[in-house]
């Protein structure tokens, strides 16, 4: 059996994985499930508040009001995700690496889960954006085929 990987969760895989009309919805639960049942080599679980303020604010708007407060109440509950502080150092971090990249426009969120995960030593985010490539994250399901 292959060793469990950290895996950092961004706001496009929480988004996916509580609105049925994302497009990636049926994609993020098989890779939730796969990770809850063991299958899919991912643990623990990393996110951070910032995540889940841009995943409660894109529900709300995206969805609805109840969509986005009951998606923070189950995320916020689980016991298998752990939030990450970030502190003022890599706060100062991530704003010196999100003005390095004045040629592309990657969100300052994922700079941020960017910095979180070279901190932390995560190198798998689960997400479907093309941004954490270009951040030299390895994308959970995109890249690794699951």
């Amino acid at each position: 059996m292959t060793q469990a990987r950290p895996l950092f969760v961004d706001t496009n895989a929480f988004v996916a994985v509580f609105d049925e009309d994302d497009d990636h919805y049926e994609r993020a639960n098989t890779v939730l499930d796969g990770i809850e049942d063991g299958s899919l080599p991912y643990g623990p679980l990393y996110t951070s508040r910032y995540v889940l303020s841009e995943t409660a604010t894109v529900l709300l708007y995206g969805s609805s009001h109840g969509d986005a407060v009951k998606a923070l109440a189950s995320i916020r509950g689980s016991a298998s995700l752990n939030v990450l502080e970030v502190t003022e150092q890599l706060f100062d971090k991530t704003a010196d690496q999100f003005a390095q990249y004045d040629d592309q426009e990657i969100s300052f969120v994922d700079h941020m889960n960017s910095v979180l995960s070279e901190e932390y030593g995560i190198e798998h985010i689960f997400a479907f954006e093309e941004d954490f490539r270009t951040l030299g994250l390895t994308r959970v399901p995109v890249d690794t085929g699951e």
